[in-house]
């Protein structure tokens, strides 16, 4: 009778153990995607820093129970947080700027980053509603980035947004890498 009565017991033992165990295996299983998921980026496009992909997406829990799309949209939602955070700094700087030639490259970054904002906006609704103009959006992104920084080259400050400017690009590159990933899965 006690043998029959533990036989009964040990299959409910057992989903006890699975669902403490789960989100461990889940999370463990999350992180090995997410690593995955960067070195195949990296291979696609040299520009990505592998350690950059890899503490992004790890940083994120969602990240870690998505497939590509989902990290697709996590990327672009941090493109755009990044964005929204660079124009707010640059205002706050440009408050404080003194010199015409910091003020004249404080207002080209916030021109580029508040066409940024606009087009990460828009290329999280391209991207839900199937359209094929996300690659134009988020290449206007990189030519914005590359409009401020340029603007800090012409002048003797040195980049008062240069990890600001790096951060964008490199959440940029990666969503267009993961895009090009879900759009060529798609095709197959």
């Amino acid at each position: 009778m006690a043998a029959q009565s533990l036989v009964s017991v040990l299959p409910l033992v057992f989903l006890v153990f699975l669902s403490v165990q789960t989100p461990q295996v889940a999370d463990a299983h999350g992180i090995t995607y997410i690593n995955k998921i960067c070195q195949r980026a990296v291979r696609s496009n040299p520009n990505i820093k592998v350690d950059f992909c890899v503490t992004t997406l790890q940083a994120v829990p969602e990240s870690h129970t998505t497939e590509v799309g989902g990290l697709l949209k996590i990327t672009a939602g941090l493109a755009l947080q990044n964005a929204s955070r660079t124009t707010d700094f640059i205002k706050k700087l440009d408050s404080v700027a003194c010199e015409d030639l910091t003020k004249e490259q404080l207002n080209t970054c916030l021109n580029a980053y508040n066409a940024a904002v606009s087009a990460l906006q828009g290329t999280s609704q391209a991207y839900a509603a199937n359209t094929y103009d996300v690659e134009a959006k988020l290449g206007s992104v990189q030519d914005g980035a590359a409009q401020c920084e340029k603007a800090f080259q012409n002048g003797n400050n040195g980049s008062l947004l240069a990890e600001e400017i790096s951060n964008l690009r490199q959440l940029v590159t990666l969503t267009q890498t993961l895009h090009r990933f879900v759009t060529k899965h798609m095709k197959h």
